[in-house]
């Protein structure tokens, strides 16, 4: 019984020592903060960080708005090491278009300048409710993305980045 004690008292001491170092390690909301404003415009406006913890990858979702031009941002900063998971923008003023003035190969060139290692694999022009907008999405070495580009202006209207690790 002594042998079973020792062997418990020892598993639970090692299993507290594991649990605090894992703790120690882990950022903080504000250093969150910190690594999620440098994606974001100066001009963007913190809104909120929260904690999420997902089974086996708790992160930090910190989002933004920037007022100047009513863009929403929300960026995933893993709790573990500070990379960011996943990062996406949404414009709220930009929508689709009635004219379609640029080309397939237009769009390739606005995502390959932001991206240019990307390998996009899917690009269609779709029809919602009268307006029109490209749906692109690619593919790097670090991360999926898909964007959502005005087919007149050339505007990105959404992005959403999945980083790979």
């Amino acid at each position: 019984m002594k042998k079973l004690t020792a062997i418990v008292t020892a598993a639970l001491a090692t299993l507290a020592i594991s649990a605090t170092a894992l703790a120690a390690t882990l950022i903080s909301a504000d250093e969150a903060l910190a690594i999620a404003k440098k994606e974001v415009p100066a001009t963007s406006t913190h809104i909120v960080t929260k904690a999420e913890n997902a089974k086996f990858r708790p992160y930090y979702e910190v989002k933004f708005y920037d007022n100047a031009t009513h863009t929403e941002y929300e960026i995933e900063v893993l709790q573990a090491n500070g990379a960011i998971k996943e990062f996406s923008m949404d414009n709220k003023t930009q929508i689709g278009s009635a004219k379609i003035v640029l080309s397939a190969n237009d769009v390739q060139s606005i995502v390959a300048k932001e991206y240019p290692n990307a390998r996009i694999y899917n690009l269609e022009l779709d029809n919602d409710d009268g307006l029109y907008e490209y749906e692109v999405k690619f593919q790097t070495p670090e991360l999926r993305g898909e964007m959502k580009i005005n087919p007149e202006t050339g505007v990105v209207m959404e992005k959403e980045l999945k980083y790979q690790f």
